[in-house]
């Protein structure tokens, strides 16, 4: 039970329940009442019906208002206007009063603006209150939530509204009675810093649990990215890593976790230089490494690292490793392409030069041949002589345009083989007498050696001669006058060996492994082998591959002359026992 009030007193009421409120201020003012005196209650309008229930309010006894609306009344800015309030009141006063019978009021107001977060605006109202308190006479209570005043830092200003009152009434988590006003509020104080020490555990708990939510959600992010991540020592121990590093190197956590990261490292100097750049306080980024995967092979991989220190103390790396293996490989390939293309390019230009050149000798001879003929009046004598020349140069010009042709057809896929059966004895006749003309000029001594009996065999009987041909011929341009050259074949199997040797200027390494690619030729070639486009060996290799054959290059090395050898099938299996007798040597 509290107290009765006197006139001019203003007291505060805190509370934490609705209901206790509306006990307290029905407590209140209906004391009043039924003695006789006056009311005024100024309230929200859920708290005005409440009351409505619990008081006999009668237009003579009691007034009742809405706090909100009476609030806007005086309000300017945001602010208590002075004059406007007093005239509201005192005029609500002397309506309530009704001549000099004492009167109770309660209002809300204050509460209002305290919650808009108007705490300046309702600690004004307050003092307005205590100057109308001093020029009439009336008892006054306010009301102020206790979770106005849940924070700590709030506690400042609770202590002002405390100030303002004449009398404090704890909210009704204490129970007492007959405890004097100084007593009371302090306790009052006790309850606003027990409700603040309150919220302040609540708000501890929520940030607690939502940072255990973070630590959840982080740890779940961390260990299921796609960019695989791993934390590392200071002595280099593996110290975590999540799935997709595990994922990219294909080991457990056991084979990875807890062991050095050099034993992952391919190349260990660079690993030893990461750790030390690390160790030095320096961050990666963008740094290229090699890591061992657990069934052998390597991956290429991009390290993004730094270091958490703890006052000075190297606690672990924080490490990203991106897997940039197929951009590697890539990059490698593209490099690769454009050296072939710059080598393709180069290959190009030195075949159009030799071309220019192999193509301006003949046709400089024939127009000679013109005109030693349009000079001599067409003189008998001179006709064998010129017809020579233009047959000899017509011949050349023709067998290089037939190679640019089957080139181009093979670039094509337009390239065809007419099979038939070709015999081997008249497919070397044949191919011999194509390349006599360049052997007898050269003075070259050419060897033969085939099976004494008859060997057939299936393909292109033109193409073939083609291929023979063409290894004759390449022979003769890469031996010196007065060289040597033999072709010799002999039957393994289902398979016939043929091979063309000479004692000529030999190959490099390097040139025996590319022999065979369009437009290559050995060094100084034109001096060296009196012409050509590099094209032919070109052919052999297509052809041969067409027929079902192979063809290999060899060769000691420069100086020490070459060998072509070249395998193709049989028409029927052969007897094993078959046996080569050496023709004689055929100095052509």
């Amino acid at each position: 039970m509290q107290r009765s009030p006197s006139a001019h007193e203003h007291l505060v009421q805190l509370y934490e329940n609705d209901a206790f409120l509306i006990d307290q201020v029905a407590e209140f003012i209906g004391v009043g009442l039924r003695a006789g005196e006056a009311g005024i209650v100024i309230a929200t309008r859920p708290h005005l019906d409440e009351l409505a229930q619990r008081l006999e309010m009668c237009d003579g006894q009691c007034i009742a208002l809405d706090a909100a609306e009476t609030l806007s009344r005086f309000m300017v800015d945001g602010w208590p206007d002075e004059q406007r309030f007093t005239a509201i009141i005192e005029d609500l006063l002397q309506r309530a009063q009704n001549g000099n019978r004492p009167m109770r009021a309660f209002g809300e107001m204050v509460a209002l603006l305290w919650e808009d977060g108007k705490q300046e605006a309702a600690l004004h109202l307050e003092e307005l209150w205590n100057g109308l308190l001093r020029a009439h006479s009336f008892s006054l209570l306010c009301a102020y939530p206790m979770r106005n005043f849940g924070q700590e830092e709030q506690g400042p200003l609770f202590f002002q509204v405390c100030d303002v009152h004449s009398g404090v009434r704890p909210a009704e988590s204490f129970i007492g009675t007959a405890i004097p006003d100084e007593l009371q509020r302090q306790i009052a104080r006790l309850q606003q810093k027990a409700a603040a020490l309150e919220t302040e555990v609540a708000r501890r708990r929520q940030v607690e649990q939502a940072l255990r939510e973070r630590e959840r959600e982080l740890s779940d992010f961390l260990e299921n990215a796609v960019e695989g991540l791993h934390k590392v020592g200071a002595d280099g121990t593996i110290l975590w890593a999540n799935k997709a590093e595990l994922d990219m190197l294909g080991y457990s956590p056991e084979e990875y976790i807890g062991h050095s990261i050099i034993e992952f490292h391919a190349d260990r100097e660079a690993i030893q230089r990461i750790l030390e750049t690390l160790k030095s306080g320096e961050a990666l980024y963008d740094c290229t490494a090699t890591l061992r995967c657990r069934d052998g092979s390597l991956k290429h991989v991009q390290i993004h690292s730094n270091v958490l220190f703890e006052n000075g103390k190297f606690i672990h790396t924080r490490c990203f490793t991106r897997d940039v293996t197929d951009r590697v490989r890539l990059e490698a390939e593209r490099q690769q392409r454009l050296e072939q293309l710059a080598e393709i390019d180069r290959r190009k230009n030195e075949f159009l030069a030799m071309l220019g050149h192999e193509l301006r000798n003949p046709l400089a001879a024939i127009v000679n041949a013109a005109e030693l003929i349009r000079l001599s009046n067409y003189d008998p004598a001179y006709l064998p002589r010129t017809r020579e020349i233009v047959a000899r140069q017509s011949a050349r010009m023709s067998r290089l345009v037939d190679d640019l042709l089957d080139i181009a057809r093979i670039n094509q896929g337009k390239i065809e083989i007419k099979t038939t059966v070709v015999e081997l004895g008249t497919l070397v006749e044949q191919a011999v007498e194509l390349v006599r003309p360049l052997i007898e000029e050269r003075g070259h001594r050419l060897t033969l050696d085939l099976p004494a009996g008859p060997t057939t065999l299936t393909g292109d009987s033109t193409r073939l001669v083609q291929v023979v041909g063409n290894l004759l011929h390449n022979a003769a341009k890469y031996t010196r006058p007065d060289g040597n050259i033999s072709l010799s074949a002999r039957v393994e199997g289902t398979d016939l060996w043929l091979s063309v040797r000479d004692d000529g200027v030999g190959l490099t390494p390097e040139l025996r492994e590319r022999i065979f690619e369009p437009f290559i030729q050995a060094p100084d070639s034109r001096e060296q082998a009196r012409g050509g486009l590099g094209i032919g060996l070109t052919l052999v290799r297509t052809l041969v591959d067409l027929h079902g054959g192979s063809i290999e290059a060899h060769s000691d090395g420069p100086g020490c002359g070459s060998e072509f050898v070249v395998r193709l099938p049989l028409l029927q299996a052969a007897p094993a026992s078959l046996e080569t007798v050496p023709s004689d040597s055929v100095l052509v």
